[in-house]
């Protein structure tokens, strides 16, 4: 066996040569149209390949014929001086062909595809674009306000959805339907959650004028609703207002520094002595007014039952104006008119002051309920991105012809975002495609046959390490013998 093999002139395969990025024979391409204009270069040739045959087929090649230099270049050098190149030009179409996944060496084998693949990377670029203007809205309405800070978050967006359609469209799809459905099942349902996503803060966006107004109404309602629930459950005591609900909670009732229970307590009080004594005091003025008519019919000589009819001041005279003035003292008819004005008096001072007591609890009840209103008002703060979406979806709930609106430019949106991977599913299989897959397949029977000549080159190193080894014990061996029978030898001598 050769120690020393001769070394392999393409050490990485049969067909490393095609993907080299300076060919050793310039193969006759189609112009592309986003390229530059190269100056002509002329291949040095490889010391493995015989002169006129391909490092791929070994085939006979005739040589390139040598060409005038032309056009700028032969005008500098007609000069005198260096030849000029061509300014480069953007090459956009190249930039987008690379956001499809595009091998450019490999698509100039079928240029007739090269505007189609630029297509596609001009979709997957707008989708990319849509989904980091809608990250943009999302974050300025969840943060209420416009920052640059937004940037980072919309970049790294960007990025991220530019590289899963790229994915999404430069991964074949397989050969045969029931290859493809299942591969497109999954790429469609991912590209339909991103386009939820991202079609949400652009549908906000879209009807923010809606939305905020919905939102503002909302917010006025419930500041309402709290102002009146907060009055229920504090009426005014006293007052016709209807007794505090049993449900109100205790963040909903209020401590008041001046309250007029007292005040209707104690006019209730002075009230019901007054109607007391107010009786009594009738009662005793009908009694005596009795007596005293009494004792005028006797003195005039009224004739009737307990009436002598006889006129002037006698003794009956006497008695009935003598009951009548110890009927005065003993039930103290004088007092008691003094003490009910009195009593008249403290009532009509008891309800001013409850009308007064009124006014205040009522004007600092409305000041507690003002001040909660507008601490509620401050907890509200900006618009945010949940409110947003509420207030959309009661806006679809209260008008069906708004729904439709929403839905329509909700599912635009999504098919917007699915539409890189649907493009790739319309447009099938191309050529580039199958080509893709050739040289796949290309490079997998070349990456086995370098495995397999590996493995048999170590193999073979094995196999001589062993024979080697044999042979050393061999010789050990043989080398233990001579020495053996010298010795038996000298022994033998001896004896």
């Amino acid at each position: 066996m050769d120690d020393n093999p001769r070394p392999d002139p393409h050490p990485h395969g049969r067909h490393a040569a095609a993907s080299d990025p300076e060919p050793t024979v310039p193969w006759r391409r189609e112009p592309d149209p986003d390229a530059t204009v190269p100056l002509r270069h002329v291949p040095e040739p490889d010391p493995a390949t015989p002169p006129g045959r391909t490092p791929e087929s070994g085939s006979a090649t005739p040589p390139a014929p040598a060409t005038e230099p032309t056009g700028d270049i032969a005008a500098g050098r007609a000069a005198g001086g260096a030849p000029r190149r061509r300014l480069p030009r953007p090459q956009l179409g190249r930039r987008l062909r690379v956001l499809a996944g595009v091998d450019e060496r490999l698509l100039d084998r079928v240029p007739q595809e090269r505007a189609w693949y630029t297509s596609l990377g001009g979709v997957v670029l707008g989708t990319a674009t849509i989904a980091a203007i809608s990250m943009y809205f999302a974050i300025t309405q969840a943060m209420g306000a416009s920052s640059w800070l937004a940037v980072f978050p919309v970049l790294v967006w960007f990025l991220f959805i530019l590289n899963v359609d790229r994915w999404l469209v430069s991964s074949r799809l397989g050969e045969g339907w029931f290859r493809r459905v299942p591969v497109l099942a999954m790429r469609v349902l991912m590209a339909f959650f991103f386009g939820v996503i991202i079609a949400e803060p652009l549908v906000l966006r879209i009807f923010e004028t809606a939305v905020i107004q919905h939102v503002a109404d909302q917010r006025t309602e419930a500041l309402a609703q709290l102002a009146g629930r907060l009055k229920t459950c504090n009426p005014v005591p006293g007052s016709t207002e209807p007794a505090a609900p049993a449900d109100c909670k205790a963040t909903e009732t209020f401590n008041f520094d001046q309250s007029p229970v007292a005040t209707l307590r104690e006019l209730a009080t002075r009230r019901a002595d007054a109607d007391a004594l107010a009786k009594t005091v009738d009662a005793d003025s009908v009694q005596l007014r009795a007596i005293n008519d009494m004792a005028r019919r006797e003195c005039v000589g009224d004739s009737g039952a307990g009436l002598t009819g006889q006129r002037g001041v006698g003794p009956n005279c006497r008695r009935l104006r003598a009951e009548a003035d110890a009927f005065k003292r003993t039930r103290q008819i004088d007092a008691n008119g003094v003490k009910l004005v009195n009593l008249r008096t403290q009532i009509s001072e008891l309800e001013s002051a409850a009308r007064t007591s009124h006014a205040a609890f009522e004007a600092e009840r409305e000041t507690k309920i003002k001040e909660r209103v507008a601490e509620e008002r401050s907890h509200q703060g900006r618009i945010g991105l949940l409110e947003r979406l509420g207030a959309l979806h009661d806006l679809a709930d209260s008008s069906g012809v708004l729904a439709v609106g929403i839905w329509a430019v909700r599912i635009f949106f999504i098919l917007v975002d699915c539409m890189p991977i649907l493009v790739k599913f319309v447009g099938g299989s191309t050529t580039y495609d199958k080509l893709v897959s050739a040289q796949l397949a290309v490079a997998e029977r070349d990456l086995n046959h370098d495995i397999e000549a590996e493995y048999a080159e170590r193999e073979a190193v094995l196999r001589k390490r062993r024979a080697e080894i044999d042979l050393e014990i061999l010789e050990h061996k043989a080398e233990l013998n001579s020495r053996l029978h010298r010795a038996a030898d000298r022994l033998s001598e001896r004896v």
